[in-house]
Protein backbone atom coordinates (compact mmCIF):
# COMPACT_ATOMS: atom_id res chain seq x y z
CA UNK A 1 0.00 0.00 0.00
CA UNK A 2 1.17 3.58 -0.39
CA UNK A 3 2.28 5.87 2.07
CA UNK A 4 1.43 9.37 2.18
CA UNK A 5 3.96 10.96 0.29
CA UNK A 6 3.98 7.95 -2.56
CA UNK A 7 -0.25 8.87 -2.27
CA UNK A 8 0.48 12.79 -2.43
CA UNK A 9 2.48 12.11 -5.85
CA UNK A 10 -0.98 10.14 -6.87
CA UNK A 11 -3.28 12.01 -6.19
CA UNK A 12 -1.31 15.52 -7.42
CA UNK A 13 -2.15 14.03 -10.88
CA UNK A 14 -5.34 14.05 -10.27
CA UNK A 15 -6.29 18.09 -9.64
CA UNK A 16 -8.70 19.69 -11.80
CA UNK A 17 -10.42 16.50 -12.31
CA UNK A 18 -13.45 15.26 -10.93
CA UNK A 19 -13.03 12.75 -8.57
CA UNK A 20 -17.13 11.86 -7.81
CA UNK A 21 -20.63 12.05 -8.24
CA UNK A 22 -22.60 10.85 -5.24
CA UNK A 23 -25.87 9.23 -5.36
CA UNK A 24 -29.13 11.29 -4.96
CA UNK A 25 -30.20 12.40 -1.09
CA UNK A 26 -33.01 14.33 -0.11
CA UNK A 27 -34.57 15.14 3.40
CA UNK A 28 -38.17 14.99 4.13
CA UNK A 29 -40.00 17.48 6.66
CA UNK A 30 -39.41 15.53 9.66
CA UNK A 31 -35.72 15.09 8.89
CA UNK A 32 -35.91 19.00 8.69
CA UNK A 33 -37.85 19.90 11.81
CA UNK A 34 -35.46 17.37 14.00
CA UNK A 35 -32.28 19.17 12.60
CA UNK A 36 -33.85 22.26 13.64
CA UNK A 37 -34.31 21.35 17.22
CA UNK A 38 -30.97 19.91 17.64
CA UNK A 39 -29.07 23.29 15.72
CA UNK A 40 -32.07 25.49 16.99
CA UNK A 41 -32.65 26.75 13.68
CA UNK A 42 -36.45 26.20 13.34
CA UNK A 43 -37.59 29.20 11.32
CA UNK A 44 -40.40 29.49 9.62
CA UNK A 45 -38.71 28.92 6.11
CA UNK A 46 -37.88 25.28 7.26
CA UNK A 47 -40.32 23.89 9.42
CA UNK A 48 -43.61 25.59 8.47
CA UNK A 49 -45.02 24.62 4.91
CA UNK A 50 -48.04 26.77 5.19
CA UNK A 51 -46.22 29.96 5.74
CA UNK A 52 -43.76 29.14 3.21
CA UNK A 53 -46.64 29.09 0.84
CA UNK A 54 -48.09 32.48 1.44
CA UNK A 55 -44.51 33.92 2.08
CA UNK A 56 -42.44 32.86 -0.16
CA UNK A 57 -41.48 31.77 -3.56
CA UNK A 58 -40.71 28.46 -2.51
CA UNK A 59 -43.75 26.60 -2.47
CA UNK A 60 -43.15 25.04 0.59
CA UNK A 61 -40.21 25.04 3.09
CA UNK A 62 -36.59 24.66 2.09
CA UNK A 63 -33.64 22.57 3.68
CA UNK A 64 -31.11 24.12 5.92
CA UNK A 65 -28.25 24.55 4.34
CA UNK A 66 -26.00 23.43 8.03
CA UNK A 67 -27.68 20.17 7.04
CA UNK A 68 -26.92 19.90 3.63
CA UNK A 69 -23.54 20.62 4.63
CA UNK A 70 -23.06 17.46 6.87
CA UNK A 71 -24.04 15.66 4.52
CA UNK A 72 -20.63 15.64 2.91
CA UNK A 73 -18.79 13.10 4.46
CA UNK A 74 -21.65 10.53 3.66
CA UNK A 75 -21.10 11.88 -0.01
CA UNK A 76 -17.10 11.97 0.19
CA UNK A 77 -17.46 7.89 0.49
CA UNK A 78 -18.52 7.72 -3.16
CA UNK A 79 -15.35 9.96 -3.81
CA UNK A 80 -12.59 7.99 -5.80
CA UNK A 81 -9.64 8.45 -4.09
CA UNK A 82 -6.56 6.26 -5.29
CA UNK A 83 -5.70 2.97 -2.96
CA UNK A 84 -3.59 3.72 0.05
CA UNK A 85 -2.74 2.66 3.62
CA UNK A 86 -4.77 5.06 4.84
CA UNK A 87 -5.79 4.75 9.09
CA UNK A 88 -8.42 7.24 8.82
CA UNK A 89 -10.11 10.45 6.79
CA UNK A 90 -11.54 13.35 8.83
CA UNK A 91 -13.38 16.42 7.90
CA UNK A 92 -10.64 19.27 8.01
CA UNK A 93 -13.28 22.46 7.63
CA UNK A 94 -13.97 24.62 4.75
CA UNK A 95 -12.32 27.30 3.20
CA UNK A 96 -15.06 28.90 1.56
CA UNK A 97 -18.71 28.30 1.47
CA UNK A 98 -21.89 29.83 -0.65
CA UNK A 99 -25.30 28.92 -0.22
CA UNK A 100 -26.50 29.87 -3.28
CA UNK A 101 -29.67 28.31 -4.63
CA UNK A 102 -32.44 26.81 -1.73
CA UNK A 103 -32.72 22.88 -1.83
CA UNK A 104 -36.81 22.58 -1.32
CA UNK A 105 -38.17 20.00 1.32
CA UNK A 106 -38.49 16.48 -0.45
CA UNK A 107 -36.22 18.02 -3.88
CA UNK A 108 -33.43 15.65 -4.90
CA UNK A 109 -29.43 17.09 -4.49
CA UNK A 110 -26.15 15.40 -5.14
CA UNK A 111 -22.35 16.42 -5.06
CA UNK A 112 -19.88 16.59 -7.35
CA UNK A 113 -16.49 17.15 -6.04
CA UNK A 114 -13.31 17.71 -7.96
CA UNK A 115 -9.22 17.77 -6.63
CA UNK A 116 -8.17 21.12 -6.33
CA UNK A 117 -5.33 20.54 -4.60
CA UNK A 118 -2.85 18.31 -1.84
CA UNK A 119 0.15 19.15 0.31
CA UNK A 120 1.50 16.89 2.70
CA UNK A 121 0.73 17.99 6.35
CA UNK A 122 3.82 15.40 7.50
CA UNK A 123 5.84 12.40 6.47
CA UNK A 124 1.71 10.24 7.57
CA UNK A 125 -0.49 12.54 6.23
CA UNK A 126 -2.08 14.58 3.06
CA UNK A 127 -4.43 17.71 3.36
CA UNK A 128 -6.58 17.56 0.04
CA UNK A 129 -8.65 20.56 -1.29
CA UNK A 130 -12.00 19.79 -2.85
CA UNK A 131 -14.23 22.06 -5.08
CA UNK A 132 -17.89 20.50 -3.94
CA UNK A 133 -20.84 21.31 -5.98
CA UNK A 134 -23.81 20.84 -4.75
CA UNK A 135 -26.88 20.72 -7.39
CA UNK A 136 -30.41 20.40 -6.52
CA UNK A 137 -32.25 17.70 -9.30
CA UNK A 138 -33.95 20.13 -11.98
CA UNK A 139 -32.41 23.36 -10.64
CA UNK A 140 -29.70 25.29 -13.43
CA UNK A 141 -27.51 27.04 -10.10
CA UNK A 142 -25.93 25.32 -7.79
CA UNK A 143 -27.36 24.74 -4.67
CA UNK A 144 -24.16 24.96 -2.41
CA UNK A 145 -20.34 25.85 -4.05
CA UNK A 146 -17.99 25.22 -1.08
CA UNK A 147 -14.02 24.26 -0.78
CA UNK A 148 -13.54 21.71 1.63
CA UNK A 149 -10.78 20.24 3.52
CA UNK A 150 -10.48 16.33 3.73
CA UNK A 151 -7.64 15.35 6.38
CA UNK A 152 -5.97 12.10 5.44
CA UNK A 153 -3.77 9.68 8.27
CA UNK A 154 -1.37 7.19 7.01
CA UNK A 155 -0.36 4.19 8.72
CA UNK A 156 3.22 4.53 7.73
Amino acid sequence: MKNAVDFLDEIKSMAGQEIGITDWLSFDQDQINAHGSLTGDQGPIHNDPEWCKANTPFGGTIVQGSLILSTFTQMAKSLEWPAGDIAFRMNYGFNRIRIITPVKTGQKFRGRFALKDAVLKSDTSVLATLEAVIEGEGDETPAIVAEWLAFMQFNS
